[in-house]
């Protein structure tokens, strides 16, 4: 045999038995891989504790609460429901401080997030019954120093905008940047100081690319905490009042809210509910404390479930009162509760998520959940205020995750409800 002819086919050979030996390896590789990420999901589950979600919910009311209070990564959650203008359950679970095993009760205080928008719109509205300005006035008007976006500058910015999410306005960098988060409990930049520095040309938290959208005001949605804290800010330059003061006096006192309060140097100590972050490693809550941020109107209101029953009683009541006396006209419920700006997609009201059979807000921060619903054609209101969630740490995440889990849950066993009270942009805590 011609050498060259040995060599090639002892070579062709080779590559045979080494094709034969791949296709084996690959075969196996194929029949193992699945295996493996099975496996890993399963086992994630599991730590994770998401398979706890395959148990069928207790007949029991309270056990099932508890239940999906635990599954949910949830150190302490308060329920209220308000029937026919009373509230016709209330009732606190797990605890609002873990070290001091102090637990939840209805009167707990806790810090409750973005659903604080409903209780600065409505302060600024009752000014608005009053007169001292219109829905469509351009803000600027009442404000020491001018807004406008400045891609539009001579587009004004209403009322209505900023309450329905309208006004162009965007958080920007700056925004997290002023939370107190292991620092101190309330926050030392006065509202007034940002938000000048943060509308004015040249201020320090100026900035026109990312304190703004693209958008003319009045044309798109976009979810606006900055627009809320200047709701707060516009309220107190109308009544020249600070806005804790006229809060207090607008909302608070004439609805017997009497543990509510915006900064923690007012709070009593011994009913506040610790803010907890849920550590995935070891599977533990870690004690955030308390904290705040400079635009404090958008979502550092303190109050208990009791509070905010009285608060949202209104709503349910043609604007009246538990004790059926006045506080706000039924035309101004029906307007916070209409859809502002249909023609944009949007299912905003005045500060309301308006949906087909009910309104809602939720609120998410750091150690912070919470969700508020009425039903005005089934005279039902829902009150959940929960210490874990928001913020983006993975064991964050989870809590998230755990607490809309929870209020779908429980909502749909308190409210009876033919839609669910949320939806996954709701519950969002870059948008809550």
């Amino acid at each position: 045999m011609n050498i060259l002819v040995w060599i090639n086919v002892n070579f062709l050979g080779s590559n045979i038995a080494l094709n034969a030996s791949q296709n084996e390896t690959l075969r196996m590789l194929l029949l193992i891989l699945p295996i493996i990420l099975f496996l890993l999901i399963g086992a994630t589950l599991l730590y994770l504790d998401l398979h706890l979600y395959l148990r069928p919910l207790p007949d029991n009311l309270d056990t099932a609460i508890q239940q999906q209070r635990q599954i949910a990564k949830l150190p302490g959650a308060v329920v209220a429901v308000i029937q026919d203008n009373r509230v016709v359950f209330a009732k606190g679970y797990g605890y609002a401080h873990l070290t001091q095993k102090r637990p939840v009760t209805p009167d707990t205080i806790f810090q409750i997030a973005s659903v604080s928008k409903l209780v600065t719109a409505t302060t600024l509205l009752r000014l608005y019954e009053q007169g001292k300005f219109r829905l469509d006035d351009d803000i600027n008007t009442y404000l020491p120093f001018s807004i406008r976006n400045p891609k539009y500058p001579d587009t004004p910015i209403t009322f209505r905008m900023l309450l329905a999410h309208m006004s162009s306005i965007n958080d920007g960098t700056s925004y997290k940047s002023t939370y107190t988060v292991g620092k101190r409990a309330d926050s030392s930049i006065a509202l007034s100081d940002y938000l000048r520095s943060y509308f004015t040309p040249g201020g320090k938290y100026y900035n026109a690319r990312s304190n703004f959208t693209t958008d003319p005001p009045g044309t798109a949605y976009t979810y606006s905490n900055v627009g809320f804290g200047l709701v707060g800010y516009l309220a107190e330059q109308i009544a020249k009042l600070p806005f804790t003061l006229l809060s207090q006096q607008q909302v608070f006192t004439p609805l017997e809210m009497d543990s509510s309060t915006w900064f923690h140097s007012d709070v009593d100590q011994t009913r506040w509910a610790m803010p907890y972050q849920y550590k995935i490693i070891n599977r533990s809550y870690a004690p955030l404390g308390a904290y705040s941020f400079a635009t404090y109107p958008d979502g550092a209101l303190k109050t208990s479930a009791n509070d905010f029953a009285n608060f949202l009683i209104p709503f349910l009541n043609n604007g009246k009162t538990i004790y059926g006396k006045p506080f706000l006209q039924p035309e101004t419920v029906d307007e916070m509760l209409r859809v502002q700006f249909p023609e944009s997609s949007g299912n905003h009201g005045l500060a309301w998520v308006v949906k087909p059979t009910n309104a809602q807000h939720a609120g998410g921060d750091p150690g912070v959940s919470s969700l508020v619903v009425i039903s005005r054609s089934k005279q039902r209101g829902l009150v959940i205020f929960t210490n874990s969630g928001g913020g983006d740490t993975l064991g964050m995440l989870r809590s998230t995750f755990g607490f809309r889990s929870f209020v779908r849950r429980v909502s749909a066993l308190l409210m009876n409800l033919p839609e669910s009270p949320t939806s996954d942009d709701d519950l969002d805590p870059e948008k809550c």
